[in-house]
């Protein structure tokens, strides 16, 4: 089985992207959704977050994920610290649903991670691809999804990697600014491209 690792800003369009690759019958890991889930069942991650950042786990044991983002996005060392804690699982688990995958006789597995390189986690996947959108259609997207202020998302867009990181380490790229059947389309040439 092959894994290509899928990353990019807000608003490009990964999980547009991912569902295109489930269509042509892809596993898609997100590692989003895997650190969802680490928060709420993995006690020894929780024990580990709580005893650096204190107070922020709820009376039910379970991550005040907003008191913590409060914290790690104010201050880069402490999102780092918590990186740090966190990536480790959060690679277990890719591990875990990979091994899965490959036993259903998966050829390809999309790993959606927006910080797949900065986690150290490109090292797991065979080819890498960013989903890159312009910076207005980035901010639209947003502004619909999260139900955010145009400045709100422009922040956010602003605190992530620019298009040239993304260029410059992935072996594909999705340019996701036109309609569906460009991204389907340009989804399909790099799965046809990997599985050669």
């Amino acid at each position: 089985m092959k894994i290509l690792g899928l990353t990019g800003g807000s608003g490009t369009g990964k999980s547009a992207a991912s569902a295109a690759f489930i269509q042509l019958g892809c596993g898609v890991v997100d590692a989003d959704a895997s650190y969802r889930t680490l928060c709420d069942t993995c006690k020894p991650m929780l024990d580990e977050i709580q005893s650096v950042f204190l107070d922020v786990l709820s009376t039910d044991r379970k991550l005040d994920r907003k008191k913590l983002g409060a914290i790690v996005f104010a201050d880069p060392a402490k999102l780092q610290q918590l990186n740090a804690i966190t990536h480790p699982y959060i690679r277990q688990a890719a591990r875990d649903a990979f091994t899965e995958y490959e036993k259903q006789g998966c050829p390809l597995c999309i790993y959606d991670a927006p910080v797949l390189f900065e986690g150290g986690m490109a090292n797991l996947c065979d080819k890498t691809c960013a989903v890159l959108a312009k910076r207005e259609t980035r901010i639209a997207r947003i502004m619909v999804r999260d139900n955010i202020t145009e400045e709100y998302a422009a922040l956010r867009i602003d605190a992530q990697k620019e298009d040239v990181f993304f260029r410059e380490r992935c072996d594909y790229v999705i340019q996701n600014d036109a309609d569906l059947d460009s991204l389907y389309a340009q989804v399909h040439r790099i799965y046809d491209d990997i599985l050669r």
